[in-house]
């Protein structure tokens, strides 16, 4: 569904694999340090993977490591489906927090550069990155995004957020811009998981396939598509087509089914979002087109040319 524009409160407040493991656990132990600013702000927060490691969709060759820090002391909400004595009596119960998600972010970049020094550590536009290779602490190249808590409430009942149903993300705003990023990766990787066991591996073909057709493929046309589209496209796909055992049978059948489909109706793995659209978190059709019509003339052409490429390995 999608996420309602209207009804936004501000800050609220009650007062895979190893290398990515390894690079999510010193992320946290360098926020977590005693001289972590964060400590010191006394405030609560947690730290987790995002992005195709965490959701086991990466491929061979994937760098960089996605780390999301959020405050969850301090929210921004969103009380549209709330009826008006739910959200009078959610507003009776939250003040303005004193401490944000600005704030957050100056105390979690200070605390990486204290971690791993200054010249690792380099703002970005949506992420703080660690660079591997001016660290000795890191195997990967790490993205660090801190962000707020966001928080979705389908109810509010007289108990208050702890009987309320709530649908919790993560929100930031990129250093250059006003336009405010909202996603839900928490959801997305719970919702990756109950999908059919051929789901993942799936993901992984067509990004493989992706990566062919740039680099191998004798053709003068480049596939733009990201990861995180290709992985909501395939989240699309029936089960009936998944659950083929056929590598080769399943790939060209989801092409055929993505050929005829009615993109209006899918929705990003989160299933808090429509996949297509104008927002920042949402993908280009012209591109998923692109995509499937790039991917369709490498199988058609695959064998009379004898291409050699490991789709399904």
């Amino acid at each position: 569904m999608p996420i309602p524009e209207s009804k936004f409160n501000d800050w609220h407040g009650t007062g895979a694999d190893k290398g990515s493991a390894d690079a999510r656990d010193k992320t946290r132990r360098a926020l977590m340090s005693e001289r972590s600013p964060l400590e010191q702000a006394d405030e609560d927060y947690e730290v987790y993977l995002q992005g195709s490691y965490a959701n086991t969709t990466h491929t061979r060759g994937s760098s960089d490591v996605d780390v999301v820090a959020k405050i969850t002391s301090a929210w921004r909400s969103d009380l549209e489906e709330l009826s008006e004595e739910e959200e009078e009596r959610y507003n009776e119960d939250h003040d303005d927090a004193d401490y944000d998600h600005r704030d957050f972010y100056d105390d979690v970049l200070t605390a990486l550069r204290i971690k791993f020094g200054r010249s690792a550590v380099t703002p970005g536009n949506k992420a703080i990155k660690i660079d591997k290779e001016r660290t000795s602490l890191l195997d990967v190249d790490v993205d660090v995004v801190a962000c707020g808590e966001y928080r979705v409430y389908r109810t509010y009942p007289e108990g208050g957020d702890e009987d309320a149903e709530i649908d919790k993300g993560m929100h930031f705003m990129p250093q250059n811009g006003n336009d405010r990023v909202i996603n839900f990766p928490k959801i997305h990787r719970e919702n990756g998981r109950e999908m059919h066991s051929n789901y993942k591996e799936t993901v992984r073909i067509f990004k493989n396939a992706r990566y062919y057709y740039n680099n191998h493929f004798d053709t003068l046309w480049t596939i733009d598509a990201h990861s995180y589209g290709i992985e909501c496209l395939i989240y699309n796909v029936p089960e009936s087509i998944l659950k083929r055992n056929s590598r080769s049978d399943r790939f060209d059948e989801i092409l055929t089914h993505l050929e005829d489909a009615d993109f209006s109706s899918f929705d990003q793995v989160s299933e808090m979002e429509a996949l297509f659209g104008d927002s920042n978190t949402q993908w280009s059709t012209d591109e998923a087109d692109e995509l499937i019509t790039r991917l369709r003339e490498m199988w058609e052409d695959w064998y009379d040319k004898k291409k050699n490429a490991q789709l399904f390995h």
